[in-house]
């Protein structure tokens, strides 16, 4: 029970985190720099509780070494979700963006499970862990709503974006996976949060300074945007990727990386609908429509047909 409970706050983490992000590119008009504080925070904290746990900030980095190359790349993954999902947002719109995200999530999620990828337990696939996955994939098309109504135009090479966006939300899968044998090589599951986070800032520097060189300091910072009042509260978003990193280590280890992502959407959508019944942080009110009740109970019964037949 509290795996279940952990992984819903995880999933209610995420979109209270773009929340919190859109504010505060919108106070620095960049898509970009919110990001790195993300990770700043999130590194801090982390850093405040291994003092506390171990009285120091060691990490085994010899035995990690030993690993596979693909144990470093779990802030990388973030990298590619927060960037995916810049590009990927305008040119689909939030409904589309959401629906691929999730698509990407749960198909990498079974499959990271049943073939025991990167080192991680094998759960096997069954027919009603399938039919529990279309359970929720159809239930958050249900919540989102219909997809063509948020599209208006289509977007020349429209295919590519969505390509992308599943990316994203296979990103997503890998990065619990990665991170979970991450937190087992490591010894302790914020050793592993720290690692994937001081690699996540390493990459998105990475690609300012790409930026930057090639395309000038007008594609990092746009003075043409218009620039909101800053709050106090825009910066807390590594408190949100604190949670998110550290809550799925956690997760992978105790059921999985296919029940993580699910109950990961399942958190996410039920903070999406809150957000968008009660305007929080500004975002325009929604209402909460039959529908999306009916949507939410339907992934709830799509969960819970995979999690009881997990073994």
């Amino acid at each position: 029970m509290i795996g279940f409970i952990l992984g819903i706050v995880v999933g209610c983490a995420q979109p209270i985190m773009t929340s919190l992000n859109t504010k505060l590119s919108q106070r620095l008009r960049s898509p970009l720099l919110p990001s790195c504080t993300t990770f700043i925070l999130a590194m801090i904290l982390t850093g405040c509780v291994l003092l506390v746990l171990q009285g120091n900030l060691y990490i085994p980095l010899g035995t990690i070494a030993k690993e596979p190359w693909w144990i470093w790349t779990g802030g990388i993954c973030g990298d590619i979700i927060v960037i995916f999902s810049i590009l990927c947002l305008p040119k689909l719109g939030s409904v589309e963006t959401v629906v691929f995200l999730v698509l990407g999530q749960i198909l990498s999620g079974l499959y990271i499970d049943h073939f025991g990828v990167f080192e991680s337990t094998v759960m096997p696939m069954t027919l009603l862990r399938a039919v529990g996955a279309i359970l929720v994939f159809a239930s958050v098309v249900a919540v989102s709503g219909n997809i063509k109504s948020d599209v208006p135009e289509k977007t020349k090479g429209i295919n590519f974006y969505r390509f992308l966006d599943f990316i994203a939300g296979v990103a997503c899968s890998v990065q619990i996976a990665v991170n979970g044998r991450l937190g087992i090589v490591a010894g302790l599951s914020f050793r592993a949060t720290i690692i994937s986070m001081i690699m996540g800032l390493l990459g998105a520097l990475v690609v300012i300074l790409l930026l930057r060189l090639t395309k000038g300091p007008g594609s990092i910072i746009d003075p043409s945007l218009p620039k909101i009042k800053g709050h106090w509260w825009m910066w807390t978003g590594g408190l949100c990727s604190f949670t998110i990193v550290g809550g799925n280590v956690v997760l992978q280890l105790l059921m999985g990386t296919g029940l993580a992502a699910i109950l990961n959407i399942l958190g996410q959508t039920l903070a999406g609908v809150v957000i968008d019944a009660t305007g929080f942080l500004g975002i325009p009110k929604k209402p909460v429509t039959p529908r999306k009740i009916i949507g939410l109970a339907v992934m709830i019964v799509g969960t819970a047909l995979i999690s009881y037949f997990l073994k």
